[in-house]
C-alpha cells in the first residue's frame, strides 16, 4: 500500500486535479471522473475521504488505513472536481468482490450488530461468491459544497458506474442523515439489514441494501434518469464514465 493512501500531500493532490481537468476539457462547473485501483485519481479520492471523515467523525488517516487499506485493490472511485476553484470536492468509493467479502457483510457480523454473514446474505438472496453487488464504502463531500447537490451527483455517478459493470445492488453502512437522502433519492429502493448503531465515529449508522435493476424496475430507472439529468445539469462526465452515463440515460425498461 503506498504511503500516501489517506495522506496525500497537498502539492500532489493539486497536480492530480490539474492533470484531470486539463485532460477532460469542457466548461461545466463540475467535472466527474471514474478511477480504478492504481490511478492517481484513486489516491485523490481517498484523500477527499480522509479530509471529510476527519472533520465529520474524527477518523484519522491511521484509522481509515486500518479499516480500508486491504480493500484498496478492490475499490472503484467517483471523484467530482470544481473546475473554477480547481479542487476536488467529493468522492464516492465502491468495493467490488464476492458478496461474502463486502465490508458491510463482514462488519455486520461483528458487534454491535452481530448478524451472522450467512443470515445477512440469505436476507439479500446472495451467496458468498456472488459478484452482483458492490459495497458503497465511503461517500464524502467537502464542506461548502453540500448545498450544491454534490452528494446526489456522486450517488448518481456511482449508480451509473455500477450499472455499467452489471451490478444490481449495493450494500452499505450509512450515517443516518446520508441514509435519509438516499431514501429520498431512490424512493423506496433502500432496505435495512440491521438496526442503527454507533459506528466509526457516527452516533447512528444503519446497514442497508439498495436495489438497482433497471430492466426489471421501470419506475426506479426513470426516477434515477431524472435525478441524473438534474444532478448533472452543471456537470461534465469524463472518460469511460461519460459513455456509461449516456448508455444509462438511453436505457428503457
Amino acid at each position: 500500500m503506498p504511503a500516501e493512501v489517506f495522506a496525500l500531500e497537498s502539492r500532489q493532490a493539486q497536480g492530480i486535479v490539474d492533470d484531470l481537468l486539463d485532460r477532460s476539457g469542457g466548461d461545466a462547473p463540475f467535472s466527474v471522473h471514474l478511477a480504478h485501483p492504481g490511478d492517481e485519481a484513486a489516491a485523490l479520492s481517498l484523500q477527499v475521504a480522509a479530509d471529510v471523515f476527519l472533520r465529520a467523525f474524527g477518523n484519522t488517516p491511521d484509522l481509515l488505513r486500518s479499516e480500508y487499506a486491504e480493500l484498496v485493490p478492490s475499490m472503484r472511485h467517483v471523484v467530482v472536481l470544481d473546475r473554477v476553484a480547481r479542487t476536488a470536492v467529493g468522492s464516492a468509493i465502491l468495493q467490488l468482490g464476492p458478496a461474502g467479502e463486502l465490508k458491510t457483510i463482514v462488519d455486520v457480523a461483528r458487534p454491535p450488530w452481530s448478524v451472522p454473514a450467512e443470515a445477512a446474505l440469505g436476507a439479500l438472496g446472495l451467496s458468498p461468491q456472488d459478484t452482483t453487488a458492490a459495497d458503497l464504502l465511503l461517500l464524502s463531500v467537502q464542506p461548502g459544497y453540500r448545498r450544491h447537490g454534490i452528494g446526489t451527483l456522486l450517488l448518481y455517478a456511482a449508480w451509473v458506474a455500477s450499472a455499467g459493470m452489471g451490478l444490481d445492488r449495493w450494500t452499505a453502512i450509512l450515517d443516518e442523515p446520508l441514509l435519509a437522502g438516499l431514501r429520498a433519492m431512490s424512493r423506496g429502493a433502500v432496505r435495512r439489514i440491521a438496526a442503527s448503531q454507533p459506528y466509526l465515529g457516527s452516533a447512528g449508522s444503519i446497514p442497508i441494501t439498495l436495489r438497482m435493476r433497471p430492466a426489471e424496475d421501470g419506475l426506479l430507472l426513470r426516477r434515477m434518469q431524472d435525478v441524473g439529468r438534474r444532478a448533472g445539469a452543471h456537470a461534465g462526465f469524463s472518460g469511460e464514465l461519460a459513455g456509461a452515463e449516456r448508455e444509462f440515460q438511453a436505457l428503457v425498461p
